[in-house]
């Protein structure tokens, strides 16, 4: 036991090289990341440690560093959105029959190795694999003790490591590149009528779709000028990450406490009685907002009845504390003539946030329902449209 490690350390201070045999015969062209990915917070999980052959210690790391520095530019910002993994599978060395030789020249003759394998590059969504693929790849390292000819097998140093993680990583971004691209001629045949029919029947048809968020935006640009909620909820019905790309002034339909917001009080309206239906939002006492009129008539418009509205109105007047005497001075100029909304400026801007945190919570549950590259489109989109700190933080 002792004399092979004593073995192993003679060995191991000898002349090194490497030679990097790309399997198709010659190095992949430069490639460049897919643009698409520059909209995502991603990780990158590299393990490219040189196994089995002569790498020194020291070396063996050195393509898991390249290639972790690379991909983690590909992304806009470090994050959870997306992780692109790579890692070594299948490998296998030969050639150790050329220690004889090596041997009984005391290490003047080289001994090489050569190791064959694959690397496997992965693009997940949390644990779902989204993309895959996998590149042969080998290489002979060489080794001699008392002179350097090992070099004649490969060169000294890290440079043919980086050529061979190079040669990689451009082969996977190629891969990664045509996937995206078969979708996107794809995609562009399906909607080249540019109707609402033909978003609509892509959505259907392709519900794994990496443009499935770009046709759900171009859906939302396509709503009719007027009386548009009808068209909205039926957009929802295909896909309910849909709530993204609604107008600003359709929050309303996310206020309310969880499984009891505005939209869930449509729904169960159509097949519970609408007078139990608001005596459960009164004995509740949680608030949705004293809306105004311009929302009581968008809230009819969607087929909301007076009486549900009423409902939501009281349970938000019940919930909240009663006012605070102020000084007389500050209470004459505060008072109000009659007729006067309820509402102070900070209570609107208060429900105002509310709206905003509440479709920002609905609009990242319906993100957990979109499949592959579309999620974290979603809520990338979210993130940048409902960005107010008080979101942040309860949420």
């Amino acid at each position: 036991m002792l004399w092979s490690i004593a073995l192993l350390s003679v060995l191991a201070s000898g002349c090194t090289g490497t030679q990097y045999m790309p399997a198709q015969g010659q190095l992949a062209g430069p490639a460049t990341a897919p643009q698409a990915l520059q909209g995502f917070a991603g990780t990158a999980d590299i393990q490219l440690d040189l196994p089995g052959g002569y790498a020194s210690p020291e070396a063996r790391n050195y393509p898991t560093q390249l290639a972790t520095s690379e991909v983690s530019r590909w992304f806009a910002d470090a994050g959870e959105d997306l992780t692109v993994s790579m890692h070594n599978e299948n490998i296998d060395d030969s050639g150790w029959i050329t220690m004889i030789p090596y041997f009984l020249t005391l290490g003047i003759l080289p001994s090489w190795v050569t190791t064959k394998g694959e690397t496997v590059m992965e693009v997940k969504a949390g644990d779902q694999v989204l993309f895959q693929n996998r590149e042969p790849v080998q290489y002979k390292s060489a080794l001699s003790m008392l002179l350097p000819t090992s070099y004649l097998v490969g060169s000294p140093g890290t440079e043919q490591y980086e050529v061979m993680t190079n040669d990689q990583l451009n082969r996977h971004k190629q891969a990664l590149q045509q996937f995206i691209q078969s979708q996107q001629a794809g995609y562009e045949s399906a909607v080249s009528a540019g109707t609402v029919d033909a978003y609509r029947q892509y959505l259907n048809n392709n519900p794994e779709s990496f443009f499935r968020m770009e046709t759900l935006r171009r859906l939302a640009e396509l709503a009719p000028a007027t009386h548009a909620l009808p068209y909205h909820r039926d957009n929802i019905a295909i896909d309910s990450a849909y709530i993204v790309y609604l107008p600003d002034e359709y929050d309303i339909w996310f206020l309310g406490p969880q499984d009891m917001k505005v939209y869930d009080v449509l729904r169960l309206s159509r097949d519970e009685d609408n007078t139990l239906l608001a005596s459960r939002i009164r004995a509740a006492k949680q608030p949705y907002k004293v809306f105004n009129t311009d929302e009581i008539a968008l809230l009819k418009e969607g087929g909301l009845s007076s009486n549900l509205i009423a409902a939501m109105i009281d349970a938000s007047a019940s919930s909240q504390p009663g006012p605070t005497p102020a000084p007389p001075a500050v209470a004459s100029a505060a008072a109000q003539p009659a007729g006067t909304p309820a509402e102070s400026p900070a209570q609107n801007s208060m429900s105002d946030i509310a709206a905003q945190c509440a479709k920002r919570y609905a609009a990242f549950k319906a993100c957990d329902q979109v499949p592959s590259f579309g999620a974290n489109i979603c809520r990338s989109q979210v993130k940048k449209k409902y960005s107010h700190i008080a979101c942040e933080l309860i949420q």
